[in-house]
């Protein structure tokens, strides 16, 4: 007959076990709400995601935080966990830097702390040169999807004053005019998916405007729930809105023929004004060098 006792701890070892199982249950079950919450909302859980902080001088506070997550959207890079993901990269890029100049160091000199600046400026060129090469993502992807909006905002000005509806409108976009706007139509059956699985226009329309993230897709989103909700008319706001981006267009053009312009004339210093002077004086100066060694003589 077992005693009292080890009835008790028995029966307390049975409860904690049912505790354990019943909270491991109620986890599972939380993580899977927060799966179908990121799905619909990312932005809402990449704030509710716990994460390892780092340094505020790595730039993970703050402005240089947002900075960093427009850049990234601005990129292409829509998953909550990418300012982490982007940080913990250049931190790891950086200390693999340093061990490399630490590693020639060794090899050229004998010591891995020899030259101490070359470590300390190889790690500095890794980490600025991580968001160098993001500014160059972000802003080779934000003219890439410029320079396809008024193409994208003619098509559905055609199809629109063909009858057809906003919906069917982004539809067609997104199965048929693919070769015509391929980042605008990827990005638009995304925005068709996200619809099909049963989200709200709101919301599937944000998520849109946050995925292309370049200046005056916030606008046209909110142009669109108008015209689907308030029903105001939407040919005259798109004709407004392709005129505009056909301007940005030609005065992003404008601007790489000067910065061209710039990089010729630096060329030409670099490379043809030497030269030129010493095709143009190099004559005269041997004629004087000859005539002093002779009077030398």
């Amino acid at each position: 007959m077992p005693s009292p006792f080890l009835l008790a701890c028995f029966l307390m070892a049975l409860l904690g076990l049912g505790i354990a199982v019943l909270g491991g249950r109620m986890l599972m079950a939380d993580r899977r709400l927060e799966a179908r919450l990121s799905r619909l909302a990312p932005s809402t859980s990449a704030q509710a995601k716990t994460a390892i902080r780092l340094p505020t001088i790595l730039g993970a506070e703050g402005r240089n935080r947002s900075s960093l997550e427009r850049q990234l959207q601005l990129a292409g890079y829509q998953d909550p966990r990418a300012v982490n993901r982007f940080l913990w990269l250049r931190l790891a890029g950086t200390i693999l830097a340093a061990l490399l100049a630490a590693l020639l160091c060794r090899i050229a000199w004998g010591e891995f702390l020899s030259r101490p600046m070359l470590i300390v400026i190889a790690a500095g060129l890794a980490f600025v040169g991580a968001r160098q090469m993001l500014n160059l993502l972000a802003s080779g992807r934000a003219r890439k999807i410029t320079a396809e909006f008024p193409f994208l905002l003619d098509l559905m000005l055609m199809m629109l004053e063909s009858g057809v509806s906003l919906d069917q409108c982004f539809r067609s976009i997104a199965r048929d005019e693919q070769v015509a706007v391929p980042h605008h139509g990827e990005l638009i059956g995304l925005l068709v998916s996200d619809l099909d699985r049963g989200m709200r226009y709101e919301l599937a329309l944000d998520r849109w405007a946050a995925r292309v993230a370049v200046s005056g897709a916030k606008e046209l989103a909110s142009l669109f729930r108008q015209a689907m909700f308030q029903g105001i008319e939407l040919a005259p706001a798109l004709r407004e809105f392709a005129r505009e981006f056909t301007q940005r267009r030609v005065a992003r053009a404008r601007e790489a023929m000067g910065g061209i312009t710039v990089r010729m004339v630096v060329l030409m210093i670099l490379f043809f004004m030497p030269a030129l002077f010493i095709v143009l004086g190099g004559p005269p100066v041997v004629a004087i060098l000859d005539t002093l060694r002779a009077s030398a003589r």
